[in-house]
């Protein structure tokens, strides 16, 4: 009512059981609604509600902004916290639990402040922002929702710094439908699916942040998915450490790709992208994986002491190595077979117990594009040893090449 914008609402159990729990017959869909030009502070209530439309709380309009601390919001048939229309607010040391729908909402220019808040065991996404949804959110636990830990969607743009993402049925964070969003210092791990997705024309910013441990992927770019992935430290994951495919085209700079149980790096189905300055080691495959029309950029990237061969084109696998460093691999430092047809400059290759770079099964031979130095056997017709994890080298055409570092 009038004069009770600043009203304080402190130490209260505010429940919302209405007979119709679908609302068809009453206007209000909301245990608690905060609106224009409303700031009260809500402190330490426990707030539930049973309407199975609407959300718990609602805070709307142009200078709705409380605060709002120490609450716990949970057990709702819809979803937690609502915040749309520009709306702001600070939102601090909240538990958001077990609710049906998305733990929180950010909708349409919502600007809010959410620190420090646990949203868990959500039966839908933890976090979901969507329609231009803004805000900043810092040192949150989210973990073991449904769907993802985090959803960005149609244009929002959210700012997620330090925050756990951790243990979601599906993945951790998904950007899709020209999501944006800055991801920055963030520890991903233990999810079903992939740490963070990225598709369908969508362009964040994941920088500085722990992806690991997941039960799939580190990072997957898909769908025409962009993005810049930079100076993460991405390891431990059962499928590749970052995955592009279906013409989607990020920037992967300055990031740690190691330990994984599958390759480092793989670019497939058309996948593009500019992967330069990054560090790929002691992957169980290969470290870069280029196969099936994918046309990558990789610059200036270190890849060492993997496991099988350092960077590895196959099934008209073409693009650009140029200036790497490649050593130390099981395999041959670069194999290039089945129609591939790469540009390969300025690179060093060495130290790999296969030799340099092997061309086979119907490769292109990239000595057109090779610049060879002074000093280094450059055009040593080779054959590499025959080993049990390589069977198929057995099968090496009269073209094949070694080439020695």
């Amino acid at each position: 009512m009038e004069g009770s914008e600043d009203a304080y609402v402190g130490y209260m159990t505010i429940r919302f059981n209405p007979d119709d729990k679908s609302a068809q017959h009453h206007n209000a869909h909301h245990c608690l609604e905060i609106t224009v030009n409303c700031s009260p502070n809500i402190d330490h209530c426990i707030i539930r509600s049973t309407c199975t439309v609407g959300s718990a709380v609602c805070v709307s309009g142009q200078g709705a902004c409380p605060t709002i601390k120490h609450c716990n919001i949970s057990d709702c048939e819809n979803v937690g916290l609502y915040i749309t229309d520009h709306a702001q607010g600070i939102y601090e040391d909240n538990e958001i639990s077990n609710n049906a729908l998305a733990g929180i909402w950010v909708k349409n220019h919502g600007n809010p402040i959410i620190r420090r808040n646990h949203i868990h065991h959500g039966r839908d996404v933890g976090v979901f922002t969507f329609d231009h949804g803004m805000g900043y959110f810092e040192s949150c636990n989210i973990h073991r929702n449904r769907i993802a830990g985090f959803e960005v969607k149609a244009y929002a743009n959210p700012t997620v710094v330090r925050c756990e993402i951790h243990h979601g049925q599906t993945g951790g964070i998904y950007v899709h439908e020209k999501g944006r969003g800055q991801f920055i210092e963030n520890k991903i791990y233990a999810n079903n699916f992939a740490g963070v997705w990225i598709t369908s024309n969508s362009d964040p910013t994941i920088r500085g942040n722990a992806i690991f441990n997941g039960n799939q992927g580190g990072v997957y770019i898909f769908g025409d998915g962009r993005g810049l992935i930079e100076g993460n430290d991405i390891y431990g994951n059962a499928l590749a450490g970052i995955q592009i495919r279906t013409n989607s085209c990020p920037i992967v700079r300055q990031n740690k790709i190691h330990d994984g149980q599958h390759g480092g790096i793989y670019v497939h189905e058309k996948g593009q992208g500019v992967i330069e300055e990054n560090e790929v080691y002691s992957n169980t495959l290969a470290g870069v994986w280029v196969t099936t029309g994918s046309t990558p950029v990789l610059r200036r990237n270190r890849i060492h002491s993997g496991k099988q061969v350092g960077v590895y084109f196959y099934d008209n696998g073409h693009g650009v190595l140029e200036d790497n460093d490649i050593y130390n691999h099981m395999y041959s430092g670069v194999q290039i077979r089945t129609g591939s047809n790469p540009k390969i400059r300025r690179n060093k290759i060495w130290g790999g117990q296969n030799g340099g770079i092997l061309v086979y099964n119907s490769g292109a031979s990239p000595k057109r594009h090779l610049q060879e130095r002074p000093g280094r056997c450059a055009d040593q017709h080779q054959q590499p040893s025959h080993t049990a994890q390589e069977p198929h080298l057995r099968r090496l055409c009269s073209r094949s090449v070694s080439f020695c570092s």
